[in-house]
Order: structure tokens, then C-alpha cells, then sequence
């Protein structure tokens, strides 16, 4: 047989993705690691935070979901400047300056200069994410890309599995040089961006041609599977305008970052509240997401294994919604632990299959590029708005079940919305 037919054939294809997983999905879960715990160890800095710098609890959530904004209005802007660098000196470009800003948080001195600081490493952090969505889809074609996101999104529970007791045991430097915890946590916490910033051309390869763990008969069948894929940047397969479906994902995108960064910044939080200690805390905050990383992996990898992701992902979205009302629930703290659990399943497994229906219904190049950041930057607006509602209800309340409450419906109308936005239109007989 010919050495790039026999590349091209169906038993062969599954090897060359897995080569590339095996490859790229290593670095790129290390650089989201570093970039999910610089977003959300304020999570545990807060605990003594907010009382040294007198923060209530409403503009706690306010400094945590204003990341989002900058977010919002650096994303596309970002993204315009990834296609004309090239996504490994930008990727590069942005840890290095996030890096900086988190470290800085070590020596705020209010909560003005704080706020603002959020904000700045929401506007470093902006191309980040979808700039690695798009530089996956110069890798793998659409109908490959759900196991190989579920790999780089598993990050974000280890994240907190080994962030949680690193942050805990960071926390109780405090005094340590005539720093506090929460200056420590920020300091130690943000110079590795910098340095794996650094490293970032090294650690990941520019593209396929030329790279030695891949055959050329094998490179050729893997840019020939990428190019085939049909995406219509007019109309995608579901009948609907291309625009039209990105708004719905956009929707189902915000209530997904209502429920992800309640996790992140409230859990700690949460917890404690139900008497768990400073000692034990980094160490029960992981278990929901130890189980929900493990069931993600799981999820990602069936998701690619099957024709339709329609219904995976609205199943997803509904028992992340079933968590979060259980939580409200819950009189224990491993009942919370428990409901929590089922959230992060809920909640991590629906983001690689979210992301690879997505990323699947775009064109390429600069389109893409831009059509990916829209719907990252208008999704994470939930990041913003969610914690800080939750924040001003644990004002009002004193309890955290409202936000949790709000959290599950948020959730609920994001599985009404993937439901439409997967949905073929039924058109009428000519």
C-alpha cells in the first residue's frame, strides 16, 4: 500500500491524534494549570484579604468578576494580534504580562488598586484561551478536537487539586518576613507564568510540518482530515446562519461561566462556612474537583466516539444545574462535597464538548479567530456577573443559597439554549 494511503486510512487516523495529543496536550495543560490558578487563588486569599483591606462581600465579587470585562474588551483585539504574530510568540507574550500583574496583587493596599489589577490581568488573559482554541484547530479537525480540549481543560481541576493545598499551606506563611498569606499566595503564585511564558516557543510546536514525531506521508493525511472537514462559514449543519448559531453559543457560554467561576471563587468560601479549616481546606476544596476532572476525561473522550453531542452536552449542563441546587441544599459539609462534585462533572465535562461543537462550525484563519474570541468574551461576561450577583446576595441574605439557587437556573436555561442552538431546522417541503 502507499505510504500515505496507508497513512490516510481509518485504523491509521486514530494514531496520528493520538501522537498529537501526546505531544501538545502536555505543555498546554501545564500553561492553563498556571493560568486557571492566577484567575481563581483569590478564592483562598480572601479569607484574610478582605478583612486586612476591608473589602465587603459584594465588592469581593465585583474585583472577581471584573477580570471578566477585561476580558471582554481585549479578547478580540487579542486574538486580531495572534493571527498576524502567530500564536506561540503572542501565547508567550500574554503569560509573561499576566505573570507580572498577579504578582503585583501581592502588594495592593485597597481595594481600588485591587479592582484595577483584576481587571488588568483580565485584559492579559483575554487572547490567551481563545488563542489556544484556535491554534488546536490548526491540529486536529473538529470531529478529534472534544478528547484532546478535555485533556487541556483538565487543568482546571488539577488546578485546584494540587492548587488548593499549595494555596492552604501558602496562606499560613503569614507573618513570614513581615508578609501576609494572601502577599505571599499572590507573589509565589504568579512568577511562573513569567517564567513558563519564557518558555512557551519551546514547549509547544509552531505547526505540523516539520515536526519529527510525525511521518511526512502522515503529516500530509493530517492537514488533508483537517482541510475536508466541511464547515460552511455561511451555514452551518444545524440550517441555521453561522451568526446566529454563535449567539446561542455565546448564551450557552455565559450561564457555563456562571457556573464554573461559582466554583472558583465561592467553594473556598463555601466551605469554611460550613467550619471546615484553614488546615483542611485546600485539601477538601479539591475532592469535587478531583471527581469532576476524572469524569471530564471521561466525558471528552465518549463525546468524540459518537456522531451527536447534542444531547451529551445538554446532559452535562443539567446535572451541573442539579449540583448547584443541591448545594443550596445540602446541611453537611459532605453533602456540600458531594453536590459540589456533581457540579464540577456537570460543569467540566460540558467545556471540551462545548468547545469542539463550536469550534467545529467555523471557518478558518482570521474568521475563526475572531468567531471563537467572540463567543469566549461574551460567554465570560457570566464570569463577571455571576459572582458578583452572588457576592451582593451573600450581602443581603448572609447565606450563600440564593447564588447557588441562581448558579442552577442559569444552568437550566444554558440546556434549553445548546438544545436550540444543536437543533437542525426543519425547513418546509418545496
Amino acid at each position: 500500500m502507499h505510504p500515505t494511503r496507508e497513512a490516510a486510512s481509518p485504523d491509521a487516523m486514530p494514531r496520528i491524534y493520538r501522537a498529537v495529543a501526546l505531544r501538545v496536550a502536555p505543555p498546554l495543560v501545564l500553561l492553563y494549570f498556571v493560568a486557571f490558578l492566577d484567575r481563581v487563588n483569590i478564592g483562598f486569599a480572601s479569607l484574610t484579604m478582605n478583612r486586612d483591606l476591608n473589602i465587603s462581600e459584594a465588592t469581593y465579587g465585583l474585583a472577581a468578576g471584573i477580570f471578566f470585562l477585561g476580558y471582554l474588551l481585549f479578547a478580540v483585539p487579542s486574538n486580531y494580534a495572534l493571527v498576524r504574530v502567530g500564536a506561540l510568540r503572542w501565547i508567550s507574550v500574554l503569560m509573561i504580562c499576566w505573570g507580572i500583574v498577579s504578582a503585583s496583587m501581592a502588594f495592593v493596599h485597597g481595594a481600588e488598586p485591587y479592582i484595577l489589577l483584576r481587571f488588568l490581568l483580565g485584559a492579559a488573559e483575554a487572547g490567551f484561551f481563545p488563542g489556544i482554541v484556535y491554534y488546536l484547530t490548526g491540529w486536529l479537525p473538529g470531529s478529534a478536537r472534544a478528547g484532546m480540549l478535555a485533556l487541556f481543560y483538565f487543568a482546571i481541576p488539577l488546578s485546584s487539586v494540587v492548587g488548593s493545598p499549595v494555596s492552604a499551606a501558602l496562606m499560613q506563611l503569614h507573618g513570614t518576613h513581615g508578609m501576609r498569606g494572601w502577599q505571599w499566595l499572590f507573589l509565589l503564585e504568579g512568577l511562573p507564568a513569567i517564567g513558563v511564558g519564557c518558555a512557551v516557543p519551546w514547549l509547544l510546536p509552531a505547526g505540523i510540518s516539520g515536526v519529527r514525531w510525525l511521518q511526512p506521508p502522515q503529516q500530509v493525511a493530517l492537514r488533508k482530515a483537517i482541510a475536508n472537514e466541511r464547515v460552511n462559514s455561511a451555514m452551518d449543519s444545524t440550517g441555521r446562519p453561522a451568526r446566529q448559531v454563535w449567539i446561542l453559543f455565546a448564551v450557552g457560554y455565559f450561564t457555563l461561566m456562571v457556573g464554573l467561576y461559582e466554583l472558583g471563587f465561592w467553594t473556598p468560601r463555601l466551605l469554611a462556612s460550613h467550619g471546615v479549616s484553614l488546615q483542611m481546606l485546600g485539601w477538601v476544596n479539591a475532592v469535587p474537583y478531583a471527581l469532576g476532572g476524572i469524569g471530564m476525561l471521561l466525558w471528552g473522550r465518549l463525546s468524540d466516539q459518537r456522531a451527536s453531542r447534542r444531547g451529551m452536552l445538554v446532559l452535562s449542563f443539567l446535572a451541573a444545574a442539579a449540583g448547584f441546587a443541591l448545594t443550596a441544599l445540602a446541611p453537611s459539609v459532605l453533602s456540600v462535597v458531594l453536590a459540589l462534585s456533581l457540579a464540577a462533572f456537570g460543569v467540566f465535562s460540558s467545556m471540551p464538548v462545548f468547545w469542539a461543537a463550536a469550534s467545529q462550525r467555523m471557518a478558518s484563519g482570521v474568521a475563526a479567530a475572531v468567531g471563537i474570541a467572540v463567543i469566549n468574551s461574551v460567554g465570560n461576561v457570566g464570569g463577571f456577573l455571576g459572582p458578583y450577583a452572588t457576592g451582593l446576595l451573600l450581602n443581603r441574605t448572609h447565606s450563600y443559597s440564593a447564588g447557588l439557587a441562581g448558579s442552577a437556573a442559569a444552568l437550566m436555561l444554558g440546556a434549553g439554549v445548546i438544545w436550540l442552538a444543536l437543533s437542525p431546522v426543519r425547513r418546509p417541503a418545496a
